[in-house]
């Protein structure tokens, strides 16, 4: 992504999560591998969205208790429709990145659509935060995962290909688990997830990311420049933990 076109993007905020400032960059790679050239008003409107879902993650992390979890969620709704907070308890920033996804939303014809697929997301998460089971876990991460690009493929629909579309389904679980591994002893240590992140729980995670990454192969072969942004995003990652003093999980046992 050149200067001139980073310039037109949308700002985040300053305490925006540094892995979302990369999602633009890697959409227009990904795109680009499948021969799909995105316009600038669509770079902006994906931007919009992972921006939007990176803040609303952000302050629901901070919501300890169910029940504000669900009145933030249901705030969250309303004002992606439009309606006045009934409470008011959405903060500026949050609310400034919905009513941009919702403006985005309606003009791809998709505002239905789009509070349908949040409000299973919000579900989701709620999910995820209070179940102790790895299994289950797992199984809330993909469904997370897959959820997000969903929302990503409604802003491409006029532009994308059902190769790029399938692609992008398969990769949503991995990326999602990458994340997962990333931060499950924070998020744990936080109080944001009821999973005790032990060996086995690594184990699991890092065999199904694997099994999933293998499913990604043959496009990758065919798509040179996807195994390119796949491997430069994997030590991205790697570097990301290992400068948080995070030890690689363990892979020796399988669970």
């Amino acid at each position: 992504m050149n200067r001139a076109t980073q310039e037109l993007l949308p700002v985040p905020g300053p305490n925006v999560r540094r892995e979302y400032l990369r999602l633009p960059g890697e959409l227009s790679a990904l795109t680009r591998g499948f021969g799909i050239a995105l316009p600038l008003e669509l770079q902006r409107d994906a931007a919009v969205l992972a921006f939007s879902i990176e803040c609303a993650d952000r302050f629901l992390d901070a919501i300890p208790q169910a029940a504000r979890r669900a009145q933030f969620g249901a705030e969250v709704l309303s004002c992606l429709r439009g309606e006045p907070s009934a409470n008011g308890n959405l903060m500026p920033e949050l609310t400034g990145w919905l009513t941009e996804l919702r403006e985005v939303a309606e003009r791809h014809g998709a505002g239905a659509r789009f509070r349908e697929i949040v409000g299973e997301l919000l579900r989701n998460s709620e999910a995820m935060r209070l179940t102790r089971c790895h299994t289950r876990f797992v199984a809330c991460a993909l469904r997370e995962g897959r959820l997000m690009v969903e929302l990503l493929l409604l802003l491409l629909a006029k532009v994308s290909t059902p190769q790029f579309d399938s692609f992008m389904r398969r990769l949503s679980g991995p990326a999602n688990l990458i994340d997962k591994l990333r931060d499950a002893r924070r998020d744990f240590q936080n109080g944001e997830i009821a999973a005790r992140p032990t060996w086995k729980f690594h184990a699991r995670l890092i065999g199904e990311l694997l099994m999933r990454i293998a499913r990604l192969a043959p496009v990758s072969l065919v798509h040179w420049r996807l195994a390119h942004w796949g491997v430069h995003s994997v030590l991205s990652e790697l570097i990301c933990q290992s400068e948080r003093g995070q030890p690689c999980p363990q892979v020796s046992c399988a669970g």
